[in-house]
């Protein structure tokens, strides 16, 4: 991907207006498969994934999913930021390509939309998934020059021919722009700032410059839960206020334990807790971010297991895959602003640990976390601790792996993009079991509390379920 600032695109792209009947049958997610006219006999049959189309057989090149799912990766990591944009990036890319494939060959219900026209059009699979996937990304992340990256896609083996990838294009750019029609008002652009409350164990910017991250993205229209605090946890211990919380053995525990196994300079943790610390944390920019490495070790699970899997595979997994992280996104950061218990970070905590009310703690004002950026420099997530986010998506992406492939021990050897582990992997044994040790890292980083990662993993537990269930694409 190119990183040339002569051909980025700047500012929103405007949002269009809804698809012509006709050519699409909206549809609300959800709601059984009716189109505004007549469609062919064959969208009343659901095939299966694992069915490759034979008029699919001879196909040339490799999957174009997989080459955008690719390319999302890139520009996530140019495009920087948190992860409530991102994972909507993701979703309006993977289900902008789920509803175009679809649309080609049935392997489930539209989520939005289908194209009457590219039913049985196989030829024009993949200028198709090129388009859609373009122009989903190119809303997504408008900072980012996504030229070289549709132009090597067009480039790569097919059997299109002309009139298919006129077809496609049409096609895939139409379905994706209903997408970005359909989530215009979803929330995302409400940018009302946030006034930290600078008392004991609120939070407040440990970063001097460092605004608060996302403070109204919990109040984002979700993709398919039917409301962003729908799996709210209980306040940290069950206690009502941060004072309650704050002047409890619990919190004492707590804070001493993030205290010694997360400081910078600390004597107790291992080796290999640190190494987990740097593996999976990928917070800043420049790396893929947290929902990044969810995306890439799916790629790795389906390159050692389904390595030959259609698009029409891919798309249907990436498509669910990106729901259930976007919906996840929504339902911790719920947690973390609207709840009037904007939990504080571990760092401010031992740093103000004189003023918390509990004579168990002994603060330390030069404290550091583990985590740190590409220059050495130690710092906190710009949002407050409960819930984890970390541990909301692992759980989430977790559970939604579990669901597809039937079980949840597929063994693979996981990569990571954080600067300080570049290089590094480490060998999964399970989903579960990635999901915990992605949890736990955070108290190894310093930047969460136990209780946080416990909140996390049991709302992704509900999140993949909820998602899974409500079998948004058929």
């Amino acid at each position: 991907m190119s990183k040339s600032n002569g051909s980025r695109r700047h500012g929103k792209l405007a949002l269009v207006a809804a698809i012509a009947i006709g050519s699409l049958a909206a549809l609300v997610p959800g709601q059984a498969a009716t189109a505004v006219e007549a469609v062919p006999d064959g969208y009343n049959k659901i095939n299966s994934v694992d069915a490759v189309p034979a008029a699919t057989a001879g196909k040339k090149g490799p999957d174009h999913v997989l080459f955008w799912e690719r390319a999302m990766l890139q520009a996530t990591r140019e495009a920087g930021g948190i992860a409530g944009p991102i994972t909507r990036g993701g979703a309006l890319l993977n289900i902008a390509v789920y509803d175009t494939v679809n649309s080609i060959h049935p392997v489930g219900s539209p989520y939005l939309s289908r194209s009457r026209e590219l039913y049985g059009r196989y030829g024009a699979l993949d200028p198709a998934i090129d388009y859609a996937a373009y122009t989903a990304l190119k809303e997504a992340f408008p900072t980012v020059n996504l030229e070289d990256d549709l132009a090597a896609a067009l480039a790569l083996p097919t059997s299109a021919t002309n009139r298919d990838k006129e077809l496609g294009k049409a096609q895939g750019t139409k379905i994706a722009n209903a997408l970005i029609a359909h989530r215009a008002d979803d929330g995302s652009a409400d940018t009302t700032p946030y006034t930290p409350v600078m008392s004991p164990g609120h939070w407040r910017p440990t970063t001097p410059g460092v605004a608060a991250g996302g403070p109204n993205w919990g109040k984002v229209k979700p993709w398919v839960i039917s409301a962003g605090d729908k799996y709210r946890p209980a306040k940290p211990g069950g206690f009502e206020t941060p004072e309650a919380l704050l002047s409890s053995d619990l919190y004492a525990d707590q804070l001493n334990e993030v205290k010694s196994l997360g400081a910078a300079d600390s004597t107790v943790r291992t080796a290999d807790q640190t190494q987990i610390a740097r593996f999976w944390a990928n917070d800043v920019n420049g790396s893929y971010k947290p929902t990044g490495q969810q995306y890439d070790h799916t790629l790795v699970v389906l390159q050692k297991y389904k390595p030959n899997a259609s698009s029409f595979y891919t798309a249907k997994l990436f498509g669910i895959l990106s729901v259930a992280l976007a919906d996840a996104a929504i339902s911790a950061w719920d947690t973390k602003w609207n709840t009037g218990f904007d939990l504080w970070r571990p760092q401010s905590a031992v740093r103000e640990a004189a003023n918390d009310y509990n004579d168990n703690t002994i603060g330390d004002p030069g404290w550091q976390p583990t985590s740190k950026d590409a220059n050495g420099v130690h710092f906190s997530p710009p949002f407050p601790a409960y819930q984890s986010g970390h541990s909301t998506f692992g759980a989430t992406w977790a559970g939604i792996m579990k669901n597809w492939f039937g079980t949840d021990t597929m063994p693979y050897e996981g990569t990571t993009d954080d600067p300080n582990a570049r290089g590094v992997t480490r060998h999964v044994s399970s989903f579960s079991a990635a999901a915990a040790e992605n949890a736990i890292s955070r108290l190894y980083n310093g930047v969460h509390f136990r209780f946080d990662t416990v909140a996390g993993v049991a709302g992704g537990q509900k999140i993949s379920a909820d998602v899974w269930n409500a079998r948004p694409l058929g």
